[in-house]
């Protein structure tokens, strides 16, 4: 009895650490990534008096402090050798994770909230090693249930984790103690002496390439149901009881024997490819279609990853193993870093300058190539089961344990169904005018790379703003935190939503409306640097009468070693010309029309007059605007400019304003329209 229930206290215990561990990593990084822009365009500003108001300032002295933090806790996982001899070793990693965890909460972006996360993820690591040195069993179902848990929880804040927040200090203290009292129940439940130890086993270089590999696709591409649901095109609430239950199900011992029998059907020279090349397949589905086959190639992926987390434990004789784990475990996050830093390019690869050729052009050349990304992600992912000849590491289990397991992935895909909160479409309050706004959102970040949902929310619905045309939004990725930040600003606006997205699936354009949406749809622009599209959305006004809504962004004008200014001012013009065939293919001539975004020119340029100018005959209603009021974009050591633009064709503009916006580096545009 005693074993049974040490048993399920030491998995609920590292499954809690796994947890901490995963919301660590994704605070650290998008945190991080945030303080590196903020403090290097700090150094950079040469007036020190322009940084008075701005959010998101970090000083250099700052973040300086915030990389010996976490060097230090880097380090803890070096401690499992020492750790790991003693009786309370998991017990102090335990108590380091909790503690960690609730500074961040407490103390968010500051020095002492990445401190904390950073000791949380460096505990956790730790952890880890000495548990593999232990129970090896315990650590692959408890990162599913880690991974599983996150997703889960952010459903209840439309797709953001709301244990982030020093609102819920309360509950993540609480969570904290948790974990300390699990951990204290195993060991007062069971032996945790050397001789009690009876499967030893550890990690090796194979199982690093296998968990850095891991690491990147759970973090950065199946993890979340946000971002299954953004490459598939779907809702996220329709995306997250297939996920749960595909991360759930391999912790069940019967699942696992029945891989096992698939896989005993191969030759053992061929089993690994085999199942890195499935999963490869349907990674493929996934990312080049849409609906419900995209989801279920998705999910199936996600399954098939999951099993792999108990082909990373390696059989050991038991020397160095806490040594080896420790070590291992460091070089696997250096792997996840490694791809993690391909993935940001391939979103990035246009602003790729200032580096030695070829190596500019190779990375310049990582467009489209995210799915190219997750498959060599998933080769490393199977090292282990590609490098196996006889073992196989799926094994059957008692049946109490396959019941666990069935019981766990049935609770997964309820709370999927049932967190979510029902989504109410709040109609405009004025039955004679509509507000119409444009902003980029530029991932979320100020200038200064401060961040803000919150707050961005709170100042679109001071506006008023009944269509808000959306630009540089993202969806799920690991700079961003993880939110969907379309599905957050809908559900949380009460408004819906259309998505384009244009890269990686995971960053585009959206409009929200609180007007019923007819229809939608694209078209892609050519493009020399980032790829960039111009979305369609046609919305029913109250009259009954159609209103067409083009929401753009055009190429940036901007220096680089691959293009001239030239060639990207082409680009514009050529984009503008693509623009204006699109609205010829869905007849909107005679309708009313508003064609929005970022432009990224200002007044008076060539394709500022060319629309303005006839045949084209598009209003722009800030033209008697006064010029200094009218600027949108801050820039670092310039003077603020105009390029977001609202034309409108068919439309009578009542009034207009700017409405100032921290969180971002475009303030949004708003003119109140006439319905009639």
């Amino acid at each position: 009895m005693n074993t049974s229930r040490s048993d399920l206290f030491r998995l609920l215990e590292a499954a809690l650490v796994a947890l901490f561990f995963v919301q660590g990593v994704r605070f650290l990084y998008s945190t991080l990534y945030a303080h590196l822009n903020s403090a290097n365009l700090v150094a950079l500003t040469v007036d020190s008096a322009a940084l008075a108001n701005q959010s998101g300032v970090v000083m250099p002295e700052t973040l300086q402090n915030e990389l010996l933090a976490l060097g230090a806790a880097a380090l803890l996982p070096f401690l499992a050798p020492l750790l790991g001899r003693v009786w309370f070793g998991t017990l102090i990693a335990a108590a380091l994770v909790a503690a960690g965890r609730v500074f961040m909460t407490a103390n968010g972006g500051t020095l002492l909230g990445v401190a904390g996360a950073s000791v949380a993820v460096g505990a956790a690591l730790l952890h880890m090693a000495i548990s593999l040195g232990r129970h090896p069993n315990i650590f692959p179902p408890s990162m599913a249930l880690g991974f599983a848990a996150d997703g889960l929880i952010r459903l209840i804040d439309h797709t953001a984790d709301l244990t982030w927040q020093a609102a819920y200090l309360d509950l993540q203290t609480a969570l904290s103690l948790g974990l300390f009292i699990c951990a204290l129940l195993a060991i007062v439940f069971g032996s945790l002496t050397r001789q009690g130890v009876t499967n030893q086993a550890t990690l090796n270089f194979s199982s690093a390439l296998a968990i850095g590999g891991l690491f990147y696709l759970e973090f950065a591409v199946l993890g979340l149901p946000n971002a299954v649901a953004r490459r598939a095109n779907v809702e996220y609430t329709f995306a997250a009881p297939f996920l749960a239950a595909a991360t759930l199900l391999p912790t069940a011992p019967l699942v696992r024997a029945a891989a096992r029998g698939f896989i005993l059907m191969f030759d053992g020279r061929y089993r690994g490819w085999v199942w890195a090349l499935t999963i490869g397949l349907l990674l493929t589905v996934g990312f080049r279609f849409e609906g419900i086959l995209a989801v279920v190639a998705l999910c199936g992926a996600q399954f098939m990853l999951t099993l792999l987390w108990w082909w990373a434990v390696q059989p050991s004789d038991g020397k160095w193993r806490f040594s080896l784990a420790a070590l291992n475990l460091a070089i696997a996050v250096l792997v996840f870093l490694a791809f993690s830093g391909a993935d940001y390019l391939t979103f990035e690869y246009a602003f790729v300058r200032g580096l030695p050729e070829p190596l500019g052009s190779l990375l310049r050349g990582l467009r489209g190539l995210g799915l190219l990304v997750a498959v060599v992600a998933v080769i490393f992912a199977a090292l282990p089961l590609i490098a196996a000849r006889r073992r196989v590491a799926w094994r059957g289990g008692a049946f109490r344990q396959t019941l666990g397991g069935m019981a766990l992935s049935a609770l997964g895909v309820a709370l999927a169904l049932s967190l979510p909160r029902a989504f109410v479409l709040q109609p405009p309050l004025d039955s004679t005018s509509l507000r119409v706004g444009t902003l980029n959102l530029r991932g979320g970040y100020s200038l200064y790379f401060g961040s803000d949902l919150n707050a961005t929310a709170e100042a679109i619905r001071r506006s008023g703003v009944d269509i808000l045309l959306l630009q540089e939004v993202e969806t799920g990725r690991l700079v961003s935190g993880g939110v969907d930040q379309v599905a957050w600003l809908g559900r949380t606006l009460n408004m819906n939503a259309v998505y384009l997205p244009i890269v990686e699936g995971m960053q585009g354009l959206a409009v929200l409306s609180r007007l019923p949406i007819v229809q939608s749809s694209s078209a892609e622009l050519s493009a020399i640097s980032k790829a960039t599209a111009v979305q369609f959305v046609q919305l029913r006004k109250p009259n009954g009468l159609p209103l067409d809504i083009y929401n753009a962004q055009l190429s940036l004008i901007f220096r680089s070693d691959a293009f001239s200014v030239e060639q990207l001012e082409a680009d514009q013009a050529r984009q503008i010309q693509e623009i204006l065939a699109f609205m010829l293919l869905n007849r909107s001539q005679a309708n009313a029309l508003i064609l929005g975004g970022t432009f990224n020119h200002v007044p008076k340029t060539d394709v500022y007059l060319f629309l303005s100018q006839p045949p084209q005959n598009f209003i722009d209603p800030f033209a008697d605007f006064p010029e200094e009021r009218a600027v949108t974009r801050r820039l670092v050591n310039e003077p603020a400019v105009r390029v977001d633009y609202l034309w409108l064709r068919n439309v009578r503009p009542l009034e207009v304003g700017i409405t100032p916006m921290p969180f971002s580096s475009h303030d949004m545009p708003v003119v109140k329209i006439a319905l009639n």
